[in-house]
């Protein structure tokens, strides 16, 4: 899932079977969430997607570009047509997920309809300044987190 794969139109197609496979079982809103890593690969999707998922949730974005994959706000984040959450910790210490350059992210969304971002404060740490025992994952204050993206979903479905 590093070097490219993240960014690339295969990774696209694999989710859009999974999203079509998963319609055929149940009417439900898809949203697409993705952390750190993750949010590569959630915004090439919430661009490329065939299947028109419903909303998109970035959490703890990767906002520097390495030789492992694209940071978010390297994307043509104008072609996001879908409500977006974005949630970060003020303390963040991951080299990759700078909260400095959260704000690029939320600026290049100019076409989805509903764009909110939440900075988190407070938990603590644990781990590596990169992994989830830490600001980067909200140990502490994980309920608080996932109240926040549940009532943004809710509000938006």
């Amino acid at each position: 899932m590093l070097g490219g794969f993240r960014s690339s139109q295969g990774h696209v197609r694999d989710i859009d079977a999974v999203i079509s496979k998963l319609r055929e079982f149940a009417d439900v809103p898809i949203w697409l969430v993705g952390t750190s890593r993750g949010t590569e690969s959630v915004t090439n999707i919430a661009i490329a997607s065939q299947q028109r998922p419903h909303g998109l949730v970035l959490t703890s974005s990767m906002t520097v570009s390495d030789s492992k994959g694209r940071a978010v706000p390297d994307f043509d984040l104008s072609r996001i047509t879908i409500p977006t959450l974005i949630t970060h910790h003020d303390n963040d210490g991951c080299s990759k997920t700078q909260p400095k350059h959260v704000d690029a992210i939320k600026n290049g969304l100019v076409h989805a309809p509903v764009v909110e971002m939440r900075m988190f404060s407070g938990g603590r740490e644990q781990s590596n300044p990169c992994e989830a025992m830490s600001y980067h994952g909200y140990l502490g204050i994980e309920d608080e987190v996932v109240d926040a993206i549940a009532t943004f979903v809710l509000a938006n479905s």
